[in-house]
């Protein structure tokens, strides 16, 4: 989900095990010199749902990596199944006024709440979870924030990775 910290505590895990660190939003911005929200406004959701698919299938084959997806990748194109075929699945689960918060407070902005007000946000974000909720729930472990600090769910996660 959006304000979860993925690329945030994803970034440090890669740092602690020595893997290197994607960010599939990122990537596929760079390789398509076009940002999310243009890819969206200029070619559509399904356009840019097959990039991610196609993108996250050259990711999910590195060996040593951390791979942030977007809060969506799991719920198209059999992407969830694809994940847990082919490394460690992870969900940070947080409530819904913590993600908000997050979102609210943040300096990135996300082109999915540009111009909304805070009960707009919300609205959005309770949809969001309920449609993407069954997959993330196919994640092999699960985290809820703020229960965990980055730095509790870094050693746990080591021990995920190293030893499953």
């Amino acid at each position: 989900m959006p304000g979860s910290g993925k690329s945030s505590w994803g970034k440090k895990l890669a740092n602690a095990l020595q893997y290197s660190f994607v960010d599939l939003d990122k990537f596929i911005e760079q390789q398509e010199k076009l940002s999310i929200q243009e890819i969206f406004h200029v070619k559509g959701e399904k356009y840019f749902r097959d990039l991610e698919h196609k993108y996250l299938l050259k990711t999910i084959v590195m060996n040593h990596v951390i791979i942030s997806c977007g809060g969506g990748t799991p719920c198209y194109n059999n992407n969830m199944n694809m994940i847990n075929e082919n490394g460690i699945s992870f969900y940070l689960n947080g409530t819904i006024g913590l993600l908000v918060d997050r979102i609210l407070s943040s300096k990135r902005q996300r082109p999915m709440f540009l111009g909304l007000e805070k009960a707009e946000i919300e609205k959005k974000m309770e949809e969001l979870l309920l449609n993407r909720t069954p997959f993330f729930e196919q994640a092999h472990y699960s985290f809820n924030i703020p229960q965990y600090t980055v730095q509790s769910f870094v050693n746990k996660a080591i021990k995920l990775v190293l030893f499953t």
